[in-house]
């Protein structure tokens, strides 16, 4: 048997410097979105829901949130009998008024019972100096890893809809970000639970960001930004659930959890 050869040792300590020394994948900065103001609904009294405006829709009680000159309210709709539902008729919905403006009513869901889980962001998505609104709204939470489940909804000063993001998961805060270098404004990071395979072809689940940006009135994939995406392994549950534990009940951090995590390019579908 002929006896292995060993590399001497300073062969194996240059040849680990140097990998030290490989250059690394430069990921693209993941940086808080700046001017942004947040509106959230004050905490209802006695923890009861209030009578809502009379509405078509027989949405009774919920609670409301002022917007500049808008009014928004979240309310869950009842029906007069106290029977089923008419077929297509939303359990809940959101209302906005604006003086001498026709009222805009949106579908919307809703778990527990928790009117307040909403907050409307006011940013300059496009950086052309007018802000936007962005409405997000905790719809509910899973089984399992307990991924709380948003609708995003974004519209212009007006109040006109130019996109609506379902099942998002574990929206928050970092989800609005700035735009990359040499594009103005910020981007909204889509973020869902997706099936995904390792590398020694392990199938699991990943968390991963779409990210998209407001253009010619529009919402649209921000085909300059590349997805990210995390495998939720065990080190990114703890840190997952260090966040929620620390009293965010609802709310993720999809810019501490992705910060560092491999790009994906972009898919357009």
């Amino acid at each position: 048997m002929v006896p292995r050869r060993l590399l001497p040792r300073h062969l194996i300590l240059a040849s680990v410097l140097l990998a030290g020394l490989a250059p690394q994948p430069v990921l693209a900065a993941w940086q808080a979105c700046q001017g942004t103001t947040v509106a959230r609904p004050a905490p209802l009294p006695g923890g009861e829901p209030v009578a809502a405006p009379q509405n078509r829709l027989g949405c009774r009680h919920g609670v409301s949130l002022k917007v500049g000159d808008a009014t928004l309210w979240r309310c869950q709709v009842v029906p007069a009998d106290d029977g089923d539902l008419p077929e297509g008729t939303p359990p809940y919905a959101f209302l906005i008024d604006r003086p001498g403006q026709e009222r805009i009513t949106l579908p919307d869901d809703l778990m527990a019972g928790r009117f307040t889980a909403f907050e409307v962001t006011t940013v300059d998505l496009d950086g052309d100096g007018k802000a936007e609104r962005v409405l997000a709204a905790w719809n509910g939470q899973g089984n399992g890893l307990g991924v709380n489940r948003w609708t995003i909804r974004v519209f212009d000063r007006d109040w006109t809809l130019l996109g609506t993001f379902e099942d998002v998961s574990d929206w928050g805060d970092t989800s609005l970000l700035r735009a990359p270098r040499g594009r103005r404004g910020c981007d909204v990071a889509v973020t869902t639970v997706v099936d995904s395979v390792n590398r020694r072809g392990v199938q699991g689940i990943s968390f991963r960001a779409r990210f998209h940006r407001l253009a010619g009135g529009r919402m649209e994939v921000a085909t300059d930004r590349p997805m990210r995406q995390r495998r939720y392994d065990r080190a990114f549950e703890r840190q997952r659930t260090a966040h929620f534990r620390r009293g965010q009940e609802e709310r993720g951090d999809p810019g501490a959890w992705l910060k560092r995590a491999p790009e994906v390019p972009v898919v357009t579908d």
